[in-house]
């Protein structure tokens, strides 16, 4: 945790010197965020000594949607900031956002990590892939080898209805429609070798201690951990596991990000999108990403050692895509709603 404060703090000095913001900017703005306060606040301190826009930061865990529409016209939010692209869209379909209409967001985020008419755009990304041991023969697999009964009794995972599966089923659907999806399901239920419960954490534990021989987790669960903010006997068993390249068949990793967006009735909109510009600045997005280990979605992004030690996991990138850029500087992934 320390390293990763360091780097953080040297590059929001560095990203200080790297943007300038023109008459647009506002004295505060108000950003509504379902993540927590202290993990945007670096990247908020470099916004603020860049531009003198000072940002106050509202925590709303689980209700911003209902909050939005009850503040209606009179809202202050001006930028919201969700994790999970299930939340970010849901903001769209409720119309509680605006066009963000930025040659510079269009230009630094790629394409399918944009919502449909530049409603959002994602800032992070984290792929959710198969974990095993250090000491295992893995590779690589497809995620539809996970149903395969080779991995009978062998995998672990946290509850199927935790929105960080329902968002890899739903990935799994969109690619191979209700009947395969079903099927696989049944699979992994098959190759079970406890009942689905706990975190991602308690994924790498279990196959740290060999309870199980395969599982299925985020990057960002295995980097934290590694990093020691939960205690040394977790960094133990975060130590003795890795993530392998997983991809659906014909390529593509699934990953979910941090989204952000424009609130419909934001009082600053332009200031609100020179916010935005900035947090896709190459120094802005090592800072934003840094603090939950998260991948950038910037391709000229440094990632920080920890993150870039667990692999790459290039999203799939549609033939049709002239601009195949992955997070964090190698292909890029598809399609618009969907991420995959």
């Amino acid at each position: 945790m320390g390293a990763a404060r360091i780097a953080i703090g040297v590059l929001a000095a560095v990203a200080a010197t790297a943007f300038a913001c023109t008459a647009v900017c506002a004295d505060e703005l108000t950003l509504y965020s379902t993540r927590e306060a202290n993990l945007v606040e670096p990247v908020i301190a470099a916004f603020t000594t860049t531009t003198g826009t000072k940002v106050r930061t509202v925590f709303v865990e689980d209700s911003l949607v209902k909050r939005l529409t009850s503040e209606g016209n009179d809202s202050p939010a001006d930028v919201l900031l969700t994790i999970g692209l299930d939340k970010t869209t849901q903001l769209v379909t409720r119309g509680l956002t605006q066009p963000l209409a930025s040659s510079v967001l269009d230009q630094a985020v790629p394409a399918n990590l944009r919502g449909g008419g530049g409603q959002w755009i994602a800032l992070a990304v984290r792929p959710r892939v198969a974990f095993t041991r250090n000491d295992s023969s893995l590779a690589a697999i497809d995620y539809e080898e996970l149903a395969d009964p080779k991995w009978r009794d062998k995998l672990c995972m946290r509850p199927a209805t935790h929105q960080n599966n329902v968002a890899l089923i739903a990935a799994y659907l969109a690619h191979h429609g209700p009947d395969a999806t079903e099927s696989w399901l049944a699979g992994l239920k098959a190759n079970l070798a406890r009942k689905p419960t706990g975190k991602d954490n308690d994924v790498v534990r279990e196959i740290a201690e060999g309870r199980c021989e395969i599982g299925i987790g985020n990057t960002v669960a295995l980097a934290q951990l590694r990093d020691g903010r939960e205690g040394n006997d977790w960094r133990g068993w975060a130590d003795a596991v890795k993530a392998v390249p997983t991809a659906f068949a014909g390529g593509g990793s699934h990953v979910n990000l941090t989204g952000a967006a424009i609130a419909r009735h934001a009082p600053h909109p332009a200031a609100a999108r020179a916010f935005l510009e900035f947090l896709v600045t190459p120094d802005a997005q090592t800072i934003f990403a840094a603090a939950e280990l998260e991948y950038p979605v910037l391709a000229t992004a440094k990632r920080l050692p920890i993150v870039e030690g667990l692999g790459s996991f290039p999203p799939r990138c549609a033939a049709r895509r002239r601009d195949c850029r992955a997070p964090g500087g190698r292909n890029r992934p598809d399609p618009k709603g969907r991420i995959r």
